[in-house]
């Protein structure tokens, strides 16, 4: 095959000809962008637990610096009101507020993987103390939900998380025992019976370190239960028992709330439905 400069020059000629054209034409008509009306498959989704005793209603702001499609408020007392929405997936933004903590914003920033389910609990009294950075008050705890494996036929899955403070805001560990037999009670989370006020998982000292996730759910046999809030596995704390039911095939999160010794937010027993 010949090589030809002729030919090489000509085809230079003409691509500077052209490149001249367009640098010398108006800039080309884009059309107008329009948003994608679409939704992304990549979707995660959250719901909300209000838990901070004594704030009040809580209201989510923004997701992004954006306000959200459907605004919600979650309620104080009973300490839960749960809207199980979709997000996109990714690190994400979100502020709440709540009036009762002077309508200062509550900035969490979380990534949630596609497909994933997140609960999302507002914690702390409003009185919490400011520390450098921190600027006190009510702020968040966030668990990664796994609904697998589903629980067996006649069972249930639950969990538990301790959002309780003590009354002087300091923390304290809290079980929760089942006592449907007096004489011999049970605490439903045997591993780790007391837990930390906010702790999400547990660590021991152990060769290797054992590490239990709090979001992990244990299967239950579906019922009814008595449950009571204890500090020691001997000693139940005054008005904290209550029937609790467990459907089969459902999944739940157990948590105590309020402040023990308060009469206006009392130290007690939450669930949260999931499914």
């Amino acid at each position: 095959m010949k090589f030809s400069f002729a030919s090489l020059f000509t085809k230079l000629t003409l691509a500077t000809s052209v490149a001249g054209a367009l640098v010398g034409c108006d800039e080309p008509k884009y059309p107008e962008p329009t948003p994608i009306a679409t939704p992304s498959t990549d979707q995660a989704r959250y719901q909300v637990v209000n838990a901070a005793p004594g704030a009040g209603a809580a209201q989510l702001v923004s997701i992004d610096n954006v306000a959200p499609t459907t605004a919600f408020t979650f309620a104080a007392l009973p300490y839960l009101s749960v809207v199980r929405v979709n997000i996109p997936a990714g690190q994400r933004l979100l502020i709440f507020s709540t009036a009762a903590n002077n309508n200062r914003e509550i900035a969490t920033r979380l990534n949630f993987s596609t497909n994933s389910n997140t609960t999302i609990f507002l914690t702390d009294p409003t009185v919490r103390v400011a520390s450098g950075t921190d600027l006190g008050g009510v702020r968040t705890v966030a668990l990664v939900d796994n609904f697998t494996p589903v629980p067996a036929t006649g069972r249930a899955r639950i969990r538990f998380v301790n959002l309780a403070p003590t009354a002087t805001g300091g923390n304290t560990s809290y079980g929760i025992f089942n006592v449907g037999n007096p004489a011999l009670p049970t605490s439903l989370f045997s591993a780790v019976p007391f837990r930390a006020y906010r702790a999400i998982n547990n660590v021991t000292n152990a060769t290797p370190p054992v590490t239990t996730n709090f979001a992990n759910f244990t299967e239950v046999a579906a019922g009814v239960y008595t449950l009571d809030v204890r500090s020691n596995a001997t000693t139940i704390l005054a008005g904290t028992t209550q029937a609790v039911t467990f459907e089969s095939g459902k999944f739940y999160t157990v948590y105590t709330r309020g402040i023990a010794g308060n009469s206006a937010t009392p130290l007690g027993i939450s669930t949260v439905l999931h499914n």
